[in-house]
This record gives C-alpha cells, structure tokens and sequence, in this order.
C-alpha cells in the first residue's frame, strides 16, 4: 500500500511538474500533508485533499484562466490549519487523553472549508451580477474580498455536496459525513468576513493568511459542535 502511494505521488508530481510548471518544493508540502494524513488517519483522507486540489486546479483552469499556479503559500493556506488542529489534538491525546476523534474530523472539515471556498471563489466570477459584501450588502466588484454572489453561495453548496458524496461512499459515519460536509458552507461564509472585515482592513493579511485564519475558525467550531453533541 505505501509503495503504490508513493508510486502514484510521485507520477503525481512529475506530472503537476511537467504540465502546470508546478516547483517541486510545492508539490513536496502537498506531500508532506498527505503523508501525515496516510499515516495517522487513513488513505481516503489523502485522496479528498488530492481530489481537493485536482478539482480546484481543473475549475481555476476552465474559469480562471488568469489565475496563476498555485504555490506552496496558497498549499499552507488552505491546508495549514488542518495541520495546526490534528497535531494540536495528537498532542493532547497523548498527555491527556483527549479524544483525538474530534481533532481528525476537525482537521478534515478545515479542507471541506477550504474546498468549498475555492469552489465559491472561483465560480462566483460567473455571476453577471456584481456580488454584495457580506458584512454591509453593498454591490462591489468581482474578486473583492468579502463579497458574495448567489452563484458563488452555490459553488460552495456544490463543495460540500462533492464532500458528502464522496465520505458517504467511503462509507464515514454520518455524523461526521455532516459536521464534514456543512463545514463548507461554513467555512466559505467565515472566509468572506473575515476577508472583509480583516484582509480589506489590513495589508499584511493576505488571502493565504484569510484562508487559514478562516479555516482554522471553522475547525474550532466543529470541535465546539463535537463537545456538544457527543
């Protein structure tokens, strides 16, 4: 099992190396994650970040062709609070006992988070109307950080749909098919107010840095949910 995944990571890279010009120090952190998600929780985890970023590099390419490729920044961004959240639990397991389930389904819906707003992002530029900003409702530009458009709520209710579709064949148990699935929706609205509230606001808060702050918010509150409900 490692072998083959190492061999199909590996055509993987060459493949995002030759094609979209991708360095490999990047295609290298996109590895570093799957191996820690293989490792510790199991090879579907690995497969939804891959179709993660299979499915957003395909749309950015379709939709925005303007886009550039994708850097190890825009990787840590969307993946790095994943990252924060399992260690963090992994380390309160192992001195308190925490339970560490909660972290894992935790540190998923932070890609579910990241997912559908990358969905939300770049479908939103389909929308003939201008977008709203989220926090006052008034009509801006496209690509404005913090705006919302009705195509682009919908590209984040597709990024949640894929998600639930995809655990639900995998066969999760369905409460975490959902706490997963919803952190999508989640996450894209946490992500356009904290972009209009902190990214507009302040120059050294770019999207890399939204998405993680975003994601990672949207993570603690599916620990909250967890506590709650179980």
């Amino acid at each position: 099992m490692f072998f083959l995944y190492f061999l199909i990571f590996i055509l993987i890279g060459l493949f995002l190396n030759i094609t979209r010009k991708y360095d490999l120090f990047t295609i290298s952190i996109v590895y570093i994650v799957c191996s820690i998600f293989l490792y510790f929780i199991d090879i579907y985890a690995v497969i939804y970040v891959i179709m993660f970023f299979g499915i957003a590099e395909i749309i950015t390419m379709i939709l925005n062709k303007k886009h550039g490729k994708r850097d190890y920044k825009n990787v840590l961004g969307n993946c790095g609070a994943s990252l924060v959240i399992f260690i963090t639990g992994f380390i309160l397991n192992k001195l308190l006992y925490v339970n560490l389930e909660m972290f894992i389904i935790a540190s998923l819906a932070t890609i579910s988070a990241a997912f559908s707003d990358t969905l939300s992002s770049e479908i939103g530029l389909l929308s003939i109307k201008n977008p709203r900003m989220i926090n006052t409702f008034k009509k801006v530009k496209k690509g404005t950080n913090g705006a919302i458009s009705l195509i682009g709520i919908i590209g984040a209710l597709l990024g949640s749909l894929i998600t639930a579709i995809f655990f639900i064949i995998i066969e999760y148990n369905y409460l975490f098919i959902i706490l997963i699935s919803i952190s999508g929706i989640i996450g894209s609205l946490i992500d356009s107010f904290t972009g209009a509230i902190i990214e507009n606001k302040n120059q050294k808060i770019n999207n890399n840095w939204n998405n993680f702050i975003s994601t990672l918010i949207t993570g603690i509150i599916i620990i909250i949910i967890y506590t709650i409900i179980i």
